[in-house]
């Protein structure tokens, strides 16, 4: 990682790694010696993980891999290392193709050891520009210093790379049901060896979660493998491998050393970052991001996976603390098996979650519902499903697609009105399950369609309430003139119809129900926590 902040760093392999000796003995003291480097560098910073040393060197960081052998990577000899570097080259340039520049050599001269010298003879490094220290993910969460738009930013921009990246083939066994398994088993055995410290009782319970949880998940797998949803992605998408560079946050360092590891369910990468964001204390930012995440992908589907991929990335995180601990100075290795430790705990968190909250928005077109639910999805947190959205991805068509349009023509039917609640309803009970509480934003003005959503939530044993949201007719009026660049297309003759053929909220309905006027100014964190304490208990 091209940054300043200190790592685990040793001089000392484990048994387990395989080494070749030159590089290994030497290259960590050369590479602090600013005569090697075809620039001026001041004071280069060596920084150490399990895997690579990197080097900060005046503008650049120089990423070399460490000549070891785990289960999971074989970096033991200099073709591999070289091969490694090039296709971590080539695979994140998809991510971040202003942070990796080329493949460098680091060889002796008549001179001396240079680092650049062209030819493929020497030790092989990834060159990156350097960037800012306290500009990656964790350091800006550790500092406050990150909002929940620009996590929701990351959101749409992830959706859009995965959507461009290569689907797994039918033939490969990449990203089946039975791998899936497989890998959280291998990182559960890997997390054995360590029981003294991590505890074996929360890996037996986690191991015999895994072995119930896995059958319901199994053919949603498989099927999501089918419609395409297995990719070419990232593969280690945690909080300390996102960086803001220009203004944004982009990810960087993606799994180059195992196609396996890095072919997974496009799930399992979102999951990976909302997993990481809630490890550090920041559902908020967890929900902004998912929220943003599931609208641009449409993948309703993920729903039903993201609690085994939450679980899954926790332990992975766990088992990499658990390496570096091993390979740590003995000052560093305390706080290394502390990270282990706490990663384990978390994934037992997302384990025995219950599940979340489910909530409706209420009222006529205008009546301010789509901006209040945008502003709890920070404040309850939870993620947000739109009516005007999904009926438009039913339809085939962008959420910015116009009805009067030839292509939008047929909307409004009443058929795709059905199929458009009906699928909000069918994704609240997955997500409420995975432990997420879910906000659906439609106007919800028919009695059997709110009735729809409170079975699913009792199926799913989630807690439901009502947001009834209210203003003045002509402040409705008004609203529904000044909009302008947003997926519903509400008009007056449409809110005309509403009024005639609203059902108002039974007298069981009431009981859940918040109702709030929108022509003041309203409190979101008040109504955030007014839903929670009006909610349905769960069912059962």
């Amino acid at each position: 990682m091209p940054t300043s902040r200190t790592t685990n760093r040793s001089r000392r392999i484990e048994a387990t790694a395989a080494l070749d000796p030159a590089p290994s003995a030497a290259l960590p003291a050369l590479l602090l010696s600013p005569a090697i480097y075809p620039h001026p560098v001041a004071v280069p910073t060596l920084v150490e993980t399990h895997a690579s040393w990197v080097v900060l060197a005046g503008p650049f960081a120089y990423k070399f891999k460490r000549p070891v052998r785990y289960p999971f990577l074989d970096y033991s000899t200099p073709d591999r290392r070289r091969a490694a570097c090039e296709a971590e080259l080539a695979l994140n340039r998809r991510w971040a193709p202003m942070l990796y520049l080329d493949v460098v050599e680091l060889a002796v001269t008549s001179d001396g050891p240079r680092l650049g010298v062209p030819g493929g003879h020497g030790e092989p490094a990834l060159r990156m520009h350097r960037f800012a220290a306290g500009e990656q993910l964790d350091a800006l969460l550790t500092a406050e210093q990150v909002a929940p738009a620009e996590l929701a930013a990351f959101g749409r921009a992830l959706a859009d790379v995965q959507a461009a990246a290569p689907v797994a083939t039918a033939a490969s066994a990449l990203g089946r049901p039975a791998t899936v398994r497989a890998a959280l088993e291998a990182t559960l055995a890997t997390l054995a060896e360590a029981d003294e410290v991590l505890g074996a009782g929360r890996r037996h319970s986690l191991a015999a979660w895994a072995d119930a949880e896995f059958p319901l998940l199994e053919p949603l797998l498989a099927a999501r493998r089918a419609s395409g949803r297995v990719r070419d992605c990232h593969g280690d998408l945690h909080a300390g491998n996102v960086v803001r560079l220009d203004g944004r946050l982009v990810p960087f360092d993606g799994i180059e050393f195992s196609a396996e590891l890095r072919t997974i369910d496009c799930a399992a990468d979102a999951a990976f970052l909302a997993m990481d964001l809630e490890h550090h204390g920041r559902a908020d930012l967890a929900a902004a991001f998912l929220d943003a995440w599931l609208e641009r992908s449409g993948d309703a589907g993920a729903a039903g996976v993201l609690r085994w991929f939450l679980v899954d990335r926790a332990l992975v995180r766990a088992k990499v603390a658990m390496l570096s601990a091993r390979l740590a100075t003995p000052a560093a290795t305390g706080a290394a098996w502390d990270r282990a430790r706490a990663y384990v705990a978390t994934a037992e968190r997302f384990a025995t979650r219950p599940p979340g909250l489910v909530v409706i928005t209420s009222g006529l077109s205008g009546s301010g519902k789509s901006r209040l639910a945008a502003e709890l999805v920070g404040r309850l947190p939870a993620v947000r499903l739109r009516s005007d959205v999904e009926r438009k991805r039913l339809a085939g068509l962008p959420p910015e697609a116009r009805s009067g349009s030839p292509a939008g023509a047929g909307l409004y039917t009443a058929a795709l009105t059905r199929r458009t609640y009906a699928r909000l309803a069918s994704c609240a009970g997955p997500l409420a399950r995975a432990g997420l509480s879910v906000l659906l934003d439609a106007t919800y003005l028919e009695a059997r369609e709110r009735e729809r959503v409170a079975a699913t939530a009792r199926a799913a044993l989630a807690p439901f309430a009502i947001l009834a949201c209210e203003a003045p007719l002509e402040l409705l009026c008004a609203r529904l003139g000044a909009r302008q660049g947003d997926p519903s297309e509400a008009t007056l003759a449409v809110l005309e119809r509403q009024l005639a053929a609203a059902e108002p909220l039974t007298a069981v309905e009431r009981r859940h129900a918040l109702h709030v006027d929108t022509s003041a100014p309203v409190d979101a964190s008040a109504v955030a926590s007014a839903l929670r304490a009006a909610a349905a208990p769960p069912a059962g």
